[in-house]
């Protein structure tokens, strides 16, 4: 076996360390970056562990934020119909005295402000519909760890390849009596 031949490689192209390759050859683990280079020897690694997890937290955002939107859907219609109401009253009975004008534009306001809730709200049940996706996608994680570092390799999505790559760098660990 040689010490150039690659074992196994894999390209990130999702995630915070998109366009990353891990390589793995006989006696090293290789992560090439864009703008960085890391070389690990195998004999300096003591575990490896993959694993595909799905985010709760995001899970419970969208939950939130799906509530908010329902909340501002629901919330619109009877506010526009009290503010142009209130408004019509303080029309009906202007004596154009400032308090009165005042009492108006305040109204006024309030009608616009109720305008904008669905709008709102189709926003916040977008970004609601986004975080289910991604809690739902998930997160396929390899983990390296060395001494006492740790080095985390994550990609969207169940990835069948970066447990393959790890399976392949986990025999190879083994083989080398690690």
């Amino acid at each position: 076996m040689s010490l150039d031949a690659p074992l196994a490689e894999f390209e990130i192209r999702s995630g915070a360390q998109r366009g990353s390759r891990l390589t793995l050859f006989a006696s090293r683990f290789v992560q090439q970056g864009a703008d960085s280079m890391e070389t690990v020897p195998l004999a300096q690694l003591a575990s490896v562990r993959v694993a595909f997890e799905r985010d709760p937290r995001k899970l419970n955002w969208a939950l939130a934020l799906l509530v908010l939107a329902l909340a501002l859907a629901a919330a619109s219609g009877p506010l526009q119909a009290w503010s142009a109401g209130a408004a019509a009253q303080v029309v009906e009975h202007a004596r154009r005295e400032s308090l009165d004008a005042v009492l108006l534009a305040t109204f006024a306001a309030l009608g616009r402000l109720a305008g904008m809730l669905p709008l709102l709200a189709a926003a916040s049940a977008a970004l609601a519909a986004t975080l289910a996706a991604l809690f739902w996608l998930g997160l396929t994680t390899l983990t390296l760890t060395f001494g006492a570092v740790e080095r985390a390799y994550a990609v969207r999505g169940r990835s069948r390849f970066l447990i393959e790559f790890a399976d392949t760098l986990g025999a190879r660990l083994a083989a080398l009596g690690r």
